[in-house]
């Protein structure tokens, strides 16, 4: 009850607007299962895209609270304004008008396509899926052409890692993946996935973004301070040392 009287007080010392003492608690989802991004290491979110926007709004003295989430999951809570927002989403039409999204992603991506090392195909592109089996994570963004095309057989799974293992196990014919994410599975798992995939295509390069809520009253406001914080990231060369911190030597999936 003390604390609850004692922070509209100190905000009213301050000369603060109560709900500008609420705005500084910044609570955003983080994704649990996309490293090297984003994925939850002993219960704290850990990632490239975490340390992004962790000191980006450090630089405009903010601190934010992570909340390691399972993908559907945070970005449901971001939706309902249960939290701010939720990375790593890419704005394509079936999500867009449902959040609002800051000026520049937090990183650029490849979303590939992969089958088994045996085959000869190469250089496919969405519209080369059609009729075909790709095994792709429930609510995941593909791109607009892979997202949107109906002609495409899905294979929805809950995780990278267990397409990987049904590509493996002949149970569908492809496997869509962002490029790092997999090349961190065939690290993570050499003798099961060692040599055994090849990229076939690339059916979107797409930009990575914390999707912010448009049922929680303070998320434009945190979406704001982020554009700012993420602007002097890229001014002072910070975010090019963490992308070399964290992706200067890519590792090879078979050591």
């Amino acid at each position: 009850m003390q604390r609850k009287i004692l922070a509209p007080l100190l905000g009213l010392l301050l000369g603060l607007p109560l709900a500008d003492c609420r705005a500084q608690q910044v609570v955003i989802g983080a994704e649990d299962d996309w490293a090297p991004y984003s994925s939850n290491v002993d219960g704290q979110a850990r990632g490239f895209a975490v340390d992004v926007v962790r000191e980006a709004y450090a630089a405009v003295g903010l601190k934010v609270t992570f909340r390691v989430l399972p993908y559907v999951r945070c970005m449901a809570m971001a939706r309902l304004g249960e939290i701010a927002g939720c990375f790593d989403a890419v704005p394509n039409h079936l999500i867009a008008e449902r959040y609002l999204w800051h000026d520049k992603p937090l990183f650029s991506t490849r979303m590939n396509v992969y089958a088994l090392a045996g085959s000869t195909e190469h250089g496919l592109h969405a519209r080369d899926f059609e009729g075909k089996t790709v095994g792709v994570t429930r609510d995941y963004e593909y791109g607009d052409e892979f997202d949107l095309n109906q002609k495409i057989v899905r294979e929805v799974g809950t995780k990278n890692e267990q397409g990987f293992r049904k590509l493996l196990a002949g149970r569908m014919q492809y496997m869509a993946a962002e490029e790092r994410i997999a090349r961190a599975l065939f690290v993570r798992y050499p003798a099961q996935f060692c040599g055994k995939f090849k990229e076939v295509g690339t059916v979107a390069t797409p930009g990575l973004y914390i999707a912010f809520s448009k049922h929680d009253p303070a998320a434009a406001g945190h979406l704001h301070k982020f554009n700012e914080g993420f602007a002097l990231l890229h001014k002072s060369g910070r975010y090019k040392a963490l992308e070399a911190r964290w992706f200067a030597a890519p590792p090879s999936p078979c050591r």
